[in-house]
């Protein structure tokens, strides 16, 4: 990864904006940062980290913390960083959370982080990656760089007081380190594959051994040679049973047919009878038919005159109807002519109120002219009341600016005196921050102690109540193994009953081939309620108690190593608090928070300073303006208060000419809507009174045309119903009815005379049925007696029986000889599988073993191949030391065989010491020593990944201090180092402010401090 720009603001010791063109510094440059002591070197470095990972290389540095104490108020703490990696280029911003101006008031808001990162095209173009998103950025850089913010700290930026993390790390972290830039994650997935596919194979073939006693404990055989013989004589007694069904089968079908062939016969005398009592009962209702036949007959005539009757009686309606009409219009008529006479004098007291419509029109005309007038007054009243407002304004602005000059005048006096009190408080504030930091590891430590008192209490009362779980589980174990025990028993006992049931004299024992049997086994009542069910029952629960019993163990055991772990803790927090101990979590509590109160109190007065050194100087020049525009206002309030009272006596004047009830705007205007609502009003009445008199005249005419034509209409309708009335006669006269009632009482619906054509219909076609259906019988029946059924059904029933205990014997037989056969077919098929997983574990398993750790060799295949690497990394790295050592110091991995032969060994480091031909762990060396040996790992970690096709790049390298605990010639050495791996396209920045760099390095970014806050210059470009 190379660097390109940095911008930092508001950052650190960085008040100001400041920007580092790396570029400048040429492609690949060996450059030094310096600067005096506190000037903010080391913040440079933070700059970068933060802007990568949102951490500095400081990891107590938080958000808040990196903000610049000397920034303005309105500077936003903000860092961007471009960088290329891989051919390409990216640019990231990152805003952290801090306390800024809010943009309404003088007050702050907090102001949450953000990043934002960009992929700089090479057209220029730029492509987001992240929009805002704090998590979303760091886990794109983790992805693009390949390091954690912990690793790049470790492998690229050596920051001050912490160079030494990967030289004294330990193996396991080491490990970390190296397994991702060397990205050998592929080895631990073999390992792990391996250990899987070895556990499954393993786990297989305890599977297929358990299926073979499981297959053979179901058919009770003790091993597969027992097996196969139990196979050939279970088919030998299938194959005897077999014929004996046969032989009863051939009986049971005979009796079959018998029965078959009399239930036929049976059933034809059966439907012979039903028949005969149907026609019987069907012959009786012949009357009932009868009669409906007549009834059908004479509805059918009626049918044929009843339009004409149906004619006459709608003629007779209409003719009624034609009547109350003429009733009702008759009435009509009434009403209409007393409305009319109502309308015409209504109308005429209407034109008499009409004509004082003159007189309310003179009035408007003079109301009009006092508004005029008024229009006048009110401009004059308006010119009065403004000439007071602007005396009254001018004499209350007078007294508000007299206050404000009195109010700030205190002000100013009171600012300066709280700013010299604050210069005074701030003194202290280190110290009361270090206190502070005191406190908090002091509660932290003293709030872990006593969760671990509560935790240890509530384990102790969990792992009492474990044990007596525990117990109790081992003893319902016992019981339930007991109980399978003695129901498999019972279970065996009774089928060695039933297979003596079936023993016969001079016939060999199919289970120990003895011909006499003097003594066979017996059921008892308890022995033939255990059926195999109960047993799988009874050794399931069995299995599911030592499954809870293992658990329950497990569990205790769990809770016992906790406690231990807890009782660790507990020693090395007391050991940590030490005098501390004795104090309570209150009283750390009260003086953190008192402390941290008076802080943030403080911090804040020292946030507002430049405020109110602002507002202070801001005071000050307000006070002259305030002076000046009091003396104007003295000069200008008696020519404002001259206006007023001329105003005020021509007001006066304009009042005399209107009369005092219109000299409200309001009033004046009331009295002319009223007047202009009289004439509507008189106009409206007159315009109401002819419509409605015109309208009843127009109702009266309407009403007179509608009773003549009803009159016409009668004389048509009474013609029509005398014509119908003679036609309806003379029809019942040519009818079989002899009255008007007969005919009515022969109307029927056509509904019913549906129904009633269906069930004459119906009797027919049944009579007709149940005689051909007789006939038919007859001539079935001729010559046949009626069988039988009770004793040809009991033959039957005894044949059944017979066959069904032969087919159950015979069931038994064949099901006990294709569950042995099928047991032997398992078990030679699971015998081969067993076989094929044995071949298979024996190479897998070794595999596993191996590359886990747990071979010959107790190092794990992953650690195995980050051991060479490292070597690899070390051959480097002590080609680099022993030229700066002068010869001395060499680095080496640690023999695996001197510790322990654990899998966790084989990347732990070592010195080799040629002045004293020993090695010794590495956090031996001094100061001085560590340095070198941790530059030179670094720079030979760097050479390794750079030479490896991996995907992660060590272009740059930052080096924070060291320099100065070397002695002379070893800086030279050092110096030489950096030039010759510079050579190699490296970019090395160092911090240090050793004078002897200065001189060597022409390419510098010297820091500069002052009171406003620090600055970066670029030297040598």
């Amino acid at each position: 990864m190379k660097l390109h720009k940095l911008n930092i603001q508001a950052f650190g010791p960085f008040a100001q904006t400041e920007k580092i063109d790396f570029s400048d510094l040429g492609d690949n440059p060996l450059f030094l940062i310096d600067g005096p002591t506190g000037a903010g070197k080391s913040s440079i470095l933070h700059a970068v980290c933060y802007a990568l990972y949102g951490e500095t290389t400081d990891e107590d540095r938080k958000d808040m913390g990196v903000r610049s104490d000397n920034a303005a108020d309105e500077t936003l703490t903000e860092l961007t960083l471009e960088f290329s990696i891989r051919g390409q280029h990216y640019r990231i911003t990152r805003i952290p959370t801090q306390q800024r101006k809010a943009k309404r008031g003088d007050g702050f808001t907090e102001q949450k982080s953000q990043a934002h990162l960009v992929k700089i095209l090479d057209d220029g173009e730029e492509q987001t990656v992240v929009t805002k998103k704090v998590k979303d950025a760091n886990e794109q850089i983790k992805v693009i760089v390949g390091l954690s913010a912990q690793q790049f700290r470790q492998v690229m930026v050596l920051p001050q007081g912490k160079f030494r993390e990967l030289l004294l790390a330990n193996s396991t972290d080491r490990q970390a380190i190296l397994s991702t830039l060397f990205q050998t994650e592929i080895y631990q997935r073999i390992e792990q594959l391996l250990k899987t596919k070895a556990g499954n194979i393993e786990r297989e073939y305890a599977r297929f051994k358990e299926q073979i006693t499981e297959a053979l404990n179901e058919v009770f055989v003790d091993g597969k040679e027992n097996l196969i013989a139990a196979v050939l004589d279970s088919k030998l007694k299938q194959d005897k049973l077999n014929q004996t069904k046969l032989s009863v089968e051939k009986q049971r079908q005979l009796s079959h047919n018998q029965v078959e062939s009399a239930q036929a016969i049976a059933t034809l005398f059966t439907n012979k009878k039903l028949k005969q009592q149907g026609l019987a009962q069907h012959v009786q209702q012949q009357n009932l038919v009868e009669q409906k036949r007549e009834q059908l007959t004479l509805a059918k005539q009626a049918l044929l005159i009843a339009p004409e009757f149906n004619a006459l009686q709608q003629g007779q309606v209409d003719l009624q109807n034609n009547d109350s009409q003429y009733q009702l219009a008759l009435q009509s008529q009434q009403q209409l002519v007393v409305g009319l006479e109502q309308a015409t004098k209504h109308l005429a007291v209407t034109t008499e109120q009409h004509q004082q419509r003159d007189s309310f029109v003179n009035q408007g005309n003079t109301l009009q002219g006092y508004k005029q007038t008024l229009s006048g007054l009110n401009q004059l009243q308006q010119q009065s009341k403004q000439c007071q407002t602007q005396e009254q304004l001018a004499i209350t602005e007078q007294a508000e600016l007299k206050r404000q000059f009195n109010q700030f005048t205190e002000r100013s006096e009171n600012g300066l005196k709280l700013i010299h009190d604050l210069h005074q408080e701030l003194q202290g504030k280190a110290q009361m921050v270090r206190v502070q930091q005191t406190l908090r590891q002091q509660t932290n430590c003293l709030t872990t102690l006593q969760t671990i008192e509560q935790n240890r209490a509530k384990l102790l009362e969990k792992i009492t109540q474990l044990e007596k779980s525990f117990n109790q589980v081992k003893q319902q174990y016992e019981q339930a193994t007991h109980n399978a025990n003695h129901v498999e028993m019972l279970w065996h006992s009774n089928q060695a009953a039933i297979l003596a049931q079936t023993l016969q004299a001079d016939t060999p024992c199919p289970v120990c081939g003895a011909i006499e049997h003097p003594q066979p086994a017996t059921s008892t009542e308890q022995m033939s309620k255990a059926t195999k069910e109960h047993v799988d029952i009874a050794r399931k629960e069995q299995n599911k108690l030592l499954h809870a019993q293992s658990e329950a163990d497990k569990v205790f055991s769990g809770a016992k190593q906790e406690l231990t772990q807890l009782e660790q803790q507990k020693q090395n927090l007391v050991a940590e608090l030490g005098e501390d101990f004795n104090k309570t979590l209150v009283q750390l509590n009260d003086e953190l928070n008192g402390l941290s109160k008076q802080i943030v109190e403080l911090e804040t007065k020292e946030n507002n300073l430049p405020k109110w050194q602002q507002a202070q100087q801001e005071m000050q020049k307000q006070l002259a303006p305030i002076s000046q525009k009091i003396a104007e206002l003295e000069l200008n309030l008696p020519a404002l208060q001259a206006n007023s009272v001329a105003a005020k006596t021509k007001l006066q004047t304009a009042e005399q000419a209107l009369p005092e009830q219109y000299r409200s705007a309001q009033e004046l205007e009331t009295a002319i809507n009223n007047n202009n609502n009289q004439i509507e009003t008189l106009d409206t009445n007159l315009r109401n009174a002819q419509h409605q008199h015109q309208k009843a005249s127009n109702d009266s005419s309407a009403i007179n045309a509608t009773i003549e034509q009803i009159s016409a209409n009668k004389t048509t309708l009474t013609a029509r119903v005398e014509k119908l009335s003679l036609s309806w006669q003379q029809s019942l006269n040519d009818s079989v009815f002899e009255s008007v009632t007969a005919f009515q009482q022969a109307i029927i619906s056509n509904e019913l005379l549906e129904k009633l054509a269906g069930q004459i219909k119906h009797y027919d076609q049944s009579l007709q049925g149940f005689q051909s259906e007789l006939s038919v019988l007859d001539e079935q029946l001729k010559g046949k007696v009626e069988p039988d059924l009770e004793q040809l059904n009991a033959n039957l029933i005894e044949q059944q029986r017979l066959y069904k205990q032969a087919e159950d014997n015979w069931a038994l037989a064949q099901n006990q000889h294709s569950k042995l056969q099928d047991t032997l077919t398992k078990i030679t098929r699971i015998e081969a599988e067993q076989e094929d997983n044995k071949k298979q574990f024996e190479v897998i398993g070794t595999l596993a073993s191996a590359a886990s750790g747990k071979g010959n060799v107790k190092v794990s295949l992953e650690r195995f191949v980050l051991g060479d690497l490292l070597d690899s990394v070390l051959a480097i790295a002590s080609k680099r030391l022993h030229i700066m050592s002068k010869g001395q110091y060499r680095l080496v991995r640690q023999d695996e065989g001197t510790q322990k032969r654990n899998v966790t060994a084989g990347l732990d480091l070592a010195i080799d010491d040629a002045y004293t031909g020993k090695t010794r762990p590495v956090a031996t060396l001094s100061g001085g020593e560590s340095f070198m040996a941790s530059l030179s790992l670094a720079l030979g970690l760097s050479d390794v990944v750079q030479q490896r096709s991996g995907g992660i790049q060590l272009d740059t390298l930052f080096i924070d201090e060291g320099f100065g605990s070397l002695d002379q010639e070893s800086l030279q050495l050092a110096i030489q180092t950096l030039i010759d791996l510079q050579a190699t396209g490296r970019t090395i920045g160092i911090i240090s402010h050793v004078s002897e760099l200065k001189e060597q390095m022409a390419l510098r970014i010297d820091v500069q401090s002052s009171r406003a806050g620090s600055s970066i210059t670029t030297i040598g470009v």
